[in-house]
């Protein structure tokens, strides 16, 4: 994990992070005692994903500017950037030392396995690589930017139950991706967002997910 020496290197960082599958920003302080448990646990991240990922700290004690230009309020906070179109995309944000919610993004936004595993380029077309997507095991959802900063309401309220039934899921953010997002409409024979996924089954948008949690079977549905 890279620790940031000034504004410029931090910026050069986000410049060589397009490259890369992202950037991951621990803003710390050195007062902070879950801030060491965050970076002990990014520590460890950063060697499994090496250079496939650019992990960094900023100490917010020192360096004012950065964490101002980003809007940091408290400490630790997590920033997830990933590239899109030539430019840095800010993602997905966790505040608090909750390596759960960490990991879920570090998955869900660069892949399993230290970012060496499965990408879109290794399938010979995109309807493999979305039967891929689909099947996984355990609950998979297809939403509209990330849990952190959805990017329509329907997948806002989606990733509230789901927090609230405690679910492990992953999630696929589909604007990353725009033949993704338009081809898997016609894979999956169902024309919005977001689809939720159980162990590759379809079980439906934010509506059926909806009424079966009011009805008390959304839990069940879930495998939870």
């Amino acid at each position: 994990m890279q620790r940031v020496s000034s504004t410029q290197h931090y910026h050069e960082l986000k410049t060589a992070a397009k490259e890369t599958l992202g950037l991951v920003v621990h803003f710390s302080a050195s007062w902070c005692e879950p801030c060491k448990e965050v970076n002990s646990f990014l520590e460890k991240q950063a060697a499994s994903y090496g250079s496939n990922l650019i992990i960094a700290e900023v100490n917010c004690e020192v360096h004012e500017e950065i964490c101002e230009l980003e809007g940091i309020e408290s400490v630790p906070f997590i920033s997830f950037f990933r590239p899109k179109n030539g430019e840095l995309e800010r993602v997905a944000d966790v505040a608090g030392a909750k390596l759960d919610l960490i990991t879920l993004n570090l998955v869900s936004l660069y892949g399993e396995k230290g970012g060496h595993g499965v990408q879109r380029k290794d399938f010979a077309d995109l309807d493999d690589y979305l039967k891929y997507l689909t099947t996984r095991k355990g609950i998979v959802a297809f939403i509209t930017g990330s849990p952190s900063r959805p990017r329509c309401g329907f997948t806002g309220r989606l990733c509230e139950v789901l927090a609230e039934l405690k679910a492990d899921f992953v999630y696929y953010d589909v604007m990353a991706d725009d033949e993704v997002c338009e081809r898997l409409k016609v894979y999956a024979k169902w024309p919005t967002y977001p689809q939720v996924y159980v162990d590759g089954e379809l079980i439906g948008g934010w509506d059926i997910c909806k009424e079966l949690h009011e009805e008390g079977e959304l839990k069940s549905t879930l495998k939870i």
